[in-house]
């Protein structure tokens, strides 16, 4: 599996990779998103919770991993409930732990599931976000299609991913910075050189920006808006369920 490009895996081969590794670096997890993101990640994840209506009162967070974006959320949106889902229950563990550490344990719930079938009901959400996991999931149309049955109409679904820059220069340090430091101190600290190989590639092998906008669009949602950060390295989209 290692031996060929990422965008030839089969789908069992990478569902299985994804949750093999981050099974393996969830105590490291963290750490290491603040250190190869400059911190930049926590900002995208409270930009990501600001987009979100005033008035939501219910909302779903796929792919939530050790709780970031759910703790964020629920820290935005003092009266609202979040639930935490994900098919990694290691990472799903450290996220009810940070939960409770910060007193947010009866606002916020973690349900196993995965994300192109997921265990909810039609229209049961006010709003439904991923950030960091839609380029984990093999089939993103059937992921996207699933976000937009559980959240009501009228109800905003929210991505976020990390993508290159349109400026050339900028461009080409983050595709050296990708394939050579973050696999060397990635390696170094989670002791899985590996898994920070596949991080880099599971974000080289994604949609460009517009290809997700497009993608949003065949799911069938509408107002759909993106938003470019940090000079592009991340992007957040939404739309509107209807």
């Amino acid at each position: 599996m290692k031996s060929k490009p990422l965008k030839n895996w089969t789908p069992d081969e990478r569902i299985s990779a994804v949750k093999g590794i981050f099974n393996t670096i969830t105590p490291h997890y963290d750490l290491l998103n603040r250190i190869m993101s400059g911190r930049r990640d926590v900002a995208w994840r409270k930009f990501a919770a600001r987009r979100l209506p005033s008035d939501v009162n219910n909302i779903l967070d796929l792919a939530t991993g050790t709780g970031d974006l759910a703790i964020a959320i629920a820290e935005q949106f003092p009266r609202a409930q979040v639930t935490g889902a994900d098919f990694v229950e290691k990472m799903m563990r450290l996220a009810e732990t940070k939960t409770q550490a910060k007193g947010l344990g009866a606002r916020i719930e973690f349900v196993a599931a995965d994300a192109t079938s997921l265990p909810f009901g039609d229209s049961e959400f006010d709003a439904v976000t991923i950030a960091f996991g839609l380029r984990n999931i093999p089939d993103r149309l059937a992921a996207l299609r699933e976000m937009k049955r559980v959240v009501k109409p009228g109800g905003k679904v929210i991505t976020l991913e990390m993508t290159f820059p349109r400026n050339l220069r900028l461009r080409n340090f983050f595709r050296w910075y990708l394939n050579h430091m973050i696999p060397i101190v990635g390696g170094m600290i989670s002791g899985n050189r590996e898994a920070y190989t596949y991080l880099p590639d599971s974000i080289q092998d994604f949609l460009t920006p517009d290809q997700l906008g497009d993608l949003f669009d065949l799911a069938g949602f509408k107002a759909i808006n993106k938003f470019p950060l940090t000079f592009g390295l991340t992007y957040l989209h939404e739309g509107i369920a209807e």
